[in-house]
């Protein structure tokens, strides 16, 4: 419906007056009210919108997909925009402001909840950086636990590893004592040693025996222990090749752990190790619990105005036309339900007349059937008996007398 030509509004105020629930035909008759409305209308508009955008975010960090945030954001915003514009609407002011205050009190309630989930994901964003940078530090603790829970279960690696460790020690034994032995060689032939006798005498030829001795001794452990020490690494590679793949599978699914529900504990985290974070959090959250009711608290504690006037008016109005459409209605059924009582009067007494009349006529019936029937039986009867019957006394054939 147009507004008329006496208030020169715009279409976008049009569109907040509508916002804020008012009927606008009857707000034109209410000019000093309109800026009243006005601002109702434009605080829900920004819900919504702010509902829209913190909806569309929270979307996106679950399913990291623009498309879907935008569609969900667009249905979110306009599901709290409506639900907001019913708070504002569905409100009346009356004479009585206890009752006025136990009536918005339940839309004080609903708007307090609205409040709360629009501006959770706002907090989200606004500590976007040090949420990330919490989640980050979560994430390596847990990649830390879950790296030592493997080790856990590939302990036969260190098993493994000792064991080559400790052939590794032995092979290494020998060969240290084989080259002291060539060196103590050496220097028996270059006259280095305590003898201090250059050539290759007897203590060279023992010392060259022990050095032979000491190089079999080595040969026979490499060819013994160094088939082990290649299986036990072949093991070794095998079990640790397992147990990154394990750690990478771990720590990949901690990674995608980066959803909503993982945000809002870094969050919550993050408030208590923080107070600077929670204050910030909780004035937030006052802020948008402040917007939300605003609306509500604006048409609870503002004066009955001409604009409720009216509306009570013509709702009085409306409501005395129903009835009274109502008892018309029910006048006219009574009516009808009369009508139709007198119908079937009418019709019970007509077919109670038609019975009666044929139950005389049937008993005339019967009468005159009987009559004939008796006229012929006594006909019948008379010329059986013929001259039978004397003057004084009759002698009738169906009698149980029989005449002499």
């Amino acid at each position: 419906m147009s507004l008329p030509k006496e208030w020169n509004g715009s279409a976008v105020a049009r569109f907040f007056l509508w916002c804020s629930g008012a009927r606008i035909y009857l707000l034109k008759k209410c000019p000093t009210e309109i800026n009243i409305f006005l601002g109702i209308g434009i605080v829900v508009f920004l819900t919504g919108s702010m509902a829209a955008l913190s909806g569309g975010y929270a979307f996106y960090t679950v399913f990291q997909s623009v498309v879907l945030a935008v569609v969900f954001g667009l249905f979110w915003g306009i599901l709290i925009f409506f639900m907001d514009w019913y708070l504002v609407a569905s409100l009346r002011k009356e004479q009585n402001g206890w009752r006025e205050f136990g009536m918005a009190l339940p839309r004080i309630i609903l708007a307090l909840f609205i409040a709360v989930v629009v501006a959770r994901p706002i907090e989200m964003k606004l500590f976007e950086k040090e949420i990330d940078l919490q989640i980050h530090k979560k994430q390596l603790a847990l990649q830390q636990e879950q790296r030592e829970e493997v080790s856990g279960q590939f302990i036969e690696i260190q098993t493994i590893q000792a064991e080559n460790d400790s052939l590794q020690t032995s092979i290494q034994k020998l060969q240290e004592r084989r080259n002291q032995l060539y060196n103590q060689v050496i220097a028996e032939a270059e006259g280095r040693s305590p003898v201090g006798v250059v050539g290759k005498g007897p203590v060279y030829r023992e010392k060259q025996q022990e050095y032979k001795k000491a190089s079999d001794e080595l040969e026979r452990a490499e060819q013994r222990l160094l088939p082990l020490i290649m299986q036990n690494r072949e093991r070794i590679r095998y079990l640790s090749e397992k147990q990154d793949d394990q750690v990478t599978a771990n720590n990949l699914v901690i990674t995608r752990a980066n959803g909503f529900l993982s945000r809002l504990r870094a969050l919550s985290d993050l408030q208590r190790e923080e107070k600077s974070v929670l204050w910030a959090s909780v004035f937030i959250l006052l802020l948008f619990i402040t917007i939300e009711i605003s609306p509500v608290l604006v048409k609870l504690i503002s004066a009955r105005g001409p604009y409720d006037e009216l509306l009570q008016a013509e709702k009085k109005s409306l409501s005395f036309d129903a009835v009274r459409r109502v008892q018309q209605m029910q006048h006219e059924l009574q009516l009808e339900q009369s009508d139709l009582q007198q119908k079937r009067s009418l019709i019970i007494a007509q077919n109670k007349q038609v019975m009666e009349k044929s139950m005389d006529e049937i008993t005339v019936a019967k009468l005159e059937v009987n009559e004939s029937r008796i006229k012929q039986w006594k006909e019948n009867q008379l010329r059986k008996n013929g001259a039978t019957v004397s003057e004084e006394f009759p002698h009738l054939l169906d009698s149980k007398s029989r005449p002499e």
